[in-house]
């Protein structure tokens, strides 16, 4: 017991510390930020477990390294499925003996909260990666959101916000809570996002070969923008004839992307290409980069592309800004708007040379901001705080 809290006194997370991840069966950035996290802290021998459901890659990510895994319902902030959720965190906190719950996204946050007091151990830490559906800032329309929000603030011993902007519409809010509620950006492994060769990139994926291709990489969802990328394409395509778009993810707008799609006789110009095994693989093969979303709290997707040396076109919404720097490695324009969206496509189009120096201005940026080892080593420093914390409370027992 010395020796481990001697190493939390020099700000150590000891590798025998326990710690349940919960998230949702989510792909898209979120996925791909919580299996970031996951891979990072079981190549250095943490104790890990991980709490989703049983389908989806964060599942997949765990048993590929025979983690323990609990199979818990993680959907909305309904009270009554929370609750059930709540007690089957319960159980994995158990079972697991945790002494940390790091939760990610609202839904899980909400039943690793609920689940807290069952379970007087375990610390939470709650990720919050994005703004509550149907919310300005964080003032949720729904009145279950705003009392799962409450829930969630009142009972985590810390909150991380992607982005300065979460959490500043966090504590507009909630100002009581900013002594536990820090910001840590995403992170990236920039040293594999190497250059690959676009035009195998576009052979393997069926797209053509030696036009401009212009893309958007998003769960097709309604605070992505999918209606204002697939109508600044048909304004991009009325002047640029030979430009070809490509549309990746999927989603509950799956069905009004394919309409619009017909209405507006992009058929041969704008692929919908569905869910894609690798998104680097995609960004790869883009000239440029659209982020279109009305609603944002950071963006990975920005990131993946800046650090294969693509520019990024992308609203000015949510920590979007803190990623894209505008002028500089990018494009922003006004959300809900794409007549700006296609304007600012067209001036990367217009001038590829500027748009190359973007591209390589944003590998930069990326690597000295949104590294993942940085991203490591500060939720590292957030679980270490935390089990000082408990020792201090039992007095050095464990």
């Amino acid at each position: 017991m010395e020796a481990v809290a001697r190493g939390l006194e020099a700000g150590a997370v000891p590798q025998t510390a326990r710690i349940l991840l919960v998230a949702p069966p989510a792909r898209g950035g979120l996925a791909r930020h919580v299996i970031s996290l996951l891979a990072a802290l079981h190549q250095e021998g943490y104790e890990l477990g991980v709490a989703s459901d049983p389908e989806g890659p964060i599942a997949e990510a765990a048993r590929e390294r025979s983690l323990p895994f609990y199979g818990v319902s993680v959907s909305g902030v309904n009270p009554s499925r929370a609750a059930v959720g709540a007690l089957q965190i319960a159980g994995a906190i158990s079972g697991l003996q945790a002494q940390i719950i790091h939760s990610h996204s609202f839904s899980a946050s909400l039943i690793s909260a609920l689940a807290a007091p069952l379970a007087r151990s375990a610390r939470l830490v709650a990720t919050i990666h994005n703004y509550p559906p149907d919310a300005t800032g964080m003032r949720a329309a729904r009145a279950q959101h705003r009392w799962a929000l409450r829930q969630v603030v009142r009972r985590a011993a810390r909150l991380i916000t992607v982005s300065d902007a979460l959490r500043s519409d966090l504590l507009a809010l909630h100002p009581g809570v900013a002594d536990k509620a820090i910001t840590i950006p995403n992170g990236i492994e920039i040293g594999a996002m190497t250059a690959r060769d676009p035009a195998a990139a576009r052979s393997a994926l069926g797209l053509p070969g030696d036009a401009a291709l212009v893309g958007m990489v998003a769960r097709l969802a309604p605070q992505k923008g999918i209606p204002e990328f697939i109508r600044a394409c048909r304004l991009v395509a009325d002047r640029w004839p030979e430009v070809q778009f490509v549309l990746a993810g999927e989603g509950p707008l799956r069905e009004e992307a394919v309409s619009l799609q017909d209405e507006l006789s992009l058929g041969e110009r704008l692929h919908l290409v569905g869910a894609v095994n690798s998104t680097g693989d995609l960004i790869a093969a883009l000239d440029l980069l659209v982020v279109a979303s009305t609603s944002e709290g950071s963006s990975l997707v920005a990131m993946e592309a800046m650090a294969r040396e693509k520019p990024v076109v992308a609203t000015r919404v949510g920590g979007v800004p803190e990623v894209v720097a505008d002028g500089n490695t990018g494009v922003l324009v006004q959300p809900g708007d794409p007549a700006a969206l296609a304007e600012g496509i067209e001036a990367l189009l217009r001038d590829p040379e500027r748009a190359h120096q973007m591209g390589q201005r944003g590998r930069r940026r990326v690597a000295e901001r949104f590294d993942l080892h940085q991203m490591l080593e500060r939720t590292k420093q957030v679980y270490a705080g935390l089990l000082r914390e408990q020792i201090k409370t039992k007095g050095g027992a464990t």
